[in-house]
């Protein structure tokens, strides 16, 4: 039977819709992946802004480095770039409502997050949220591009737990933050 050309189509017709259900896939698969959650801050001459991630991760204690993955679209994606300097709050289980407040779930401006919380400086001059099981104050030494993200990697300067056996983690399981049993 002879196809209509309203009903044609291209291999990059295919490609594309190839791509988009493996896209879809592992965002599902990732979303069973349970993850801590964090508040990124950063402040220095491109100014003061935080977010809240998940994709965070130890690369090694020798120095002590982490990786931080960053969509290239993000309003804190050049701020870091600039500033170079960040804290990397790790929070509790109790600290849902920043996380959403960071996350942009609440109707917040980027400035009114910051006053809804207590915040100290450590001694790199990075804000730190109260209350975090920890706080992983560093500097950006490398950066990577894939895709739509950018990794950083971030060289640990100064580190402070004080919360850390006193109360459980907050974490991110199917979309939804939720506590760590």
């Amino acid at each position: 039977m002879p196809v209509a050309a309203t009903d044609q189509f291209t291999f990059s017709d295919i490609s594309m819709t190839a791509n988009d259900t493996i896209r879809q896939q592992f965002r599902e698969a990732m979303s069973f992946c349970t993850s801590g959650v964090h508040i990124i801050t950063t402040d220095g001459e491109a100014g003061r802004y935080g977010i809240t991630m998940t994709a965070v991760a130890a690369v090694t204690d020798e120095p002590p480095t982490m990786l931080l993955c960053v969509n290239q679209k993000t309003r804190i994606h050049p701020i870091l770039q600039s500033n170079r300097h960040l804290c990397i709050n790790v929070l509790a289980a109790h600290q849902q409502d920043a996380a959403e407040h960071f996350a942009g779930m609440t109707a917040l401006t980027p400035a009114e997050r910051f006053e809804q919380h207590i915040w100290h400086r450590g001694s790199t001059g990075q804000l730190q949220i109260e209350g975090a099981l920890a706080h992983l104050h560093g500097h950006i030494t490398a950066e990577h591009s894939i895709g739509t993200h950018s990794v950083f990697y971030v060289q640990l300067d100064e580190i402070s737990a004080p919360n850390a056996q006193q109360q459980p983690p907050l974490v991110y399981y199917r979309r939804q933050f939720g506590l760590s049993d």
